[in-house]
């Protein structure tokens, strides 16, 4: 797609981003490309089209509400072993809130904090005892805190359930089944991976999870740890599409597919609804006057997805804006522009010729 290559061109060129990949999903026609950089230390070096990168807080609509907890979630839902309206402390009895849901901890309106106050790396069970002594902040349900502490909670519930480690249940449940064979937790070949942020304390960090949380959880957690590739994900964004079905085999019921299309709470603050994870309607990355029928998502580290059921559209970007620096923040202005783009050559243009 030479439009979208020579809008990563400039962005690149303008120390927007390092380089970027993408899928575009288009009436089930996948294109895939790349432009720019993977790194830019030590080295320059060329991004390519399966370079993997680290997804951050994608991994909550890949498992949360898709991948760490939502798609497993979901799975769990639809076959009646966990209902929406569950204590949390049925499956985690260490947790001291018998009054918080599975439905509070997915919608991001449990009550609790945003994160932890330290970024230090430390064990797993040193972060799950902070998170366990945690106060609430607010009435549950009474308002919309996203948290990157109730998806790591998700995650615990899976491994509850499940009695195994959420990546071998992950790959399993979903990976394996959408024949995304390059995503996981920890993963293996990291000079693959694009490097993320550049820290005195950390190095480059390659190939490992950037987030500290999930870090120090041996780099396996509901709110990220996920690498994935826009190739992998493609085949996730076309089963959404395809109402639940990816090449024939049924991966979620449509019944749940519709679910997160369905606003489910009001973000007053930044007048937007949410859904099971998703942000559900127009947002800063979809810009369509009038559809609503529309779910997406970013990560911190820049990657982001688009699904548009309304134009049978999804959008793939995935890129590693924190390299060298989490200071860069560039992208968040241009993901709109991005967005606008591609539906202007794809959507836009092809409605004004059939009119």
């Amino acid at each position: 797609m030479e439009f979208l290559n020579d809008k990563i061109n400039d962005l690149v060129a303008d120390n927007v981003i390092p380089g970027m990949t993408y899928a575009i999903i288009k009436d089930e026609t996948v294109n895939i490309g790349s432009s720019g950089y993977k790194s830019l230390l030590p080295l320059p070096t060329m991004v390519k089209d399966d370079t993997i990168y680290d997804i951050a807080s994608l991994t909550k609509v890949l498992f949360t509400a898709h991948e760490n907890g939502d798609i497993m979630i979901s799975q769990l839902i639809d076959n009646e072993i966990v209902n929406f309206n569950d204590k949390v402390t049925k499956y985690l009895p260490r947790f001291k809130y018998s009054d918080i849901t599975i439905y509070q901890l997915l919608t991001h309106t449990s009550g609790l904090p945003a994160d932890l106050s330290s970024k230090e790396i430390l064990s797993k069970e040193e972060i799950l005892k902070q998170i366990y002594s945690l106060d609430k902040i607010y009435e549950p349900g009474s308002k919309v805190v996203y948290s990157d502490i109730g998806y790591i909670l998700l995650g615990e519930v899976i491994e509850h359930i499940y009695h195994q480690s959420l990546d071998i249940v992950v790959k399993e449940e979903l990976f394996i089944p959408l024949e995304m064979y390059d995503t996981s937790y920890n993963p293996l070949d990291k000079d693959r991976c694009a490097p993320t942020e550049v820290t005195l304390d950390r190095g480059i960090i390659q190939g490992i999870v950037h987030d500290e949380k999930a870090c120090s959880m041996n780099g396996i957690a509901g709110n990220a740890g996920v690498f994935s590739t826009v190739h992998d994900l493609s085949n996730f964004v076309s089963m959404v599409l395809n109402n639940g079905i990816y090449k024939g085999k049924r991966i979620l019921s449509e019944e749940i597919i519709d679910l997160w299309f369905q606003p489910l709470i009001y973000e007053k603050e930044r007048n937007r609804y949410r859904s099971l994870c998703f942000i559900v309607g127009n947002n800063d990355l979809v810009i369509e006057e009038g559809n609503n029928d529309v779910i997406s998502f970013n990560g911190f580290t820049g990657p982001s997805i688009s699904i548009d059921r309304d134009n049978h559209l999804g959008i793939i970007l995935m890129t590693n804006r924190i390299h060298p620096t989490r200071d860069n923040r560039k992208i968040s202005d241009e993901r709109p522009k991005i967005t606008n783009l591609i539906y202007e050559n794809l959507v836009y243009s092809n409605k004004r010729l059939t009119q």
